[in-house]
């Protein structure tokens, strides 16, 4: 059982509860996917830099990273939100890979800002791996978050 607050969720389109689980939290995850989505209106922190560098340097797609939503609906537009960030699992593995391909041996670029954040790999290559078990079901997956409800780490 996970020892960290509810952060971060994944749900799977399939009706079998999927085995596999993330070893160690993964806020780092919903981190770098909210640092990722600001890059593109001028987010300046060094993740949002290494999101711009992994996607117009290294050609990267991080749309399916950055296709996620907040878990607490207050209007229809919340819920429709929540409803569109349902997504085919194997693009989303792709992604996930891929970052943590480049994570784990950066170039230059990127070598200074995996200091201090060198979980944030792990935990893509376990969220690939889910997403690899939703699409031999056919499964779509939504992430989504909840910062609401959850103690201060």
């Amino acid at each position: 059982m996970a020892s960290w607050p509810d952060r971060f969720f994944l749900e799977f389109s399939c009706d079998e509860p999927c085995p596999l689980a993330f070893q160690d939290d993964p806020v780092i995850l919903l981190f770098f996917q909210s640092w990722a989505y600001s890059a593109d209106f001028g987010g300046t922190h060094e993740l949002a830099q290494a999101a711009t560098h992994l996607r117009k340097t290294l050609k990267v797609d991080l749309k399916p990273l950055v296709r996620y939503a907040d878990r607490n609906v207050d209007n229809e537009a919340d819920r429709q939100e929540l409803e569109r960030s349902w997504q085919l699992a194997a693009p989303l593995a792709e992604s996930a890979r891929a970052v943590a391909a480049h994570w784990e041996q950066p170039d230059e670029t990127l070598a200074p800002i995996v200091v201090g954040y060198e979980h944030l790999a792990p935990r893509l290559r376990e969220l690939a791996a889910m997403c690899d078990w939703a699409a031999a079901r056919d499964a779509q997956i939504r992430m989504s978050f909840d910062l609401e409800s959850s103690a201060t780490p």
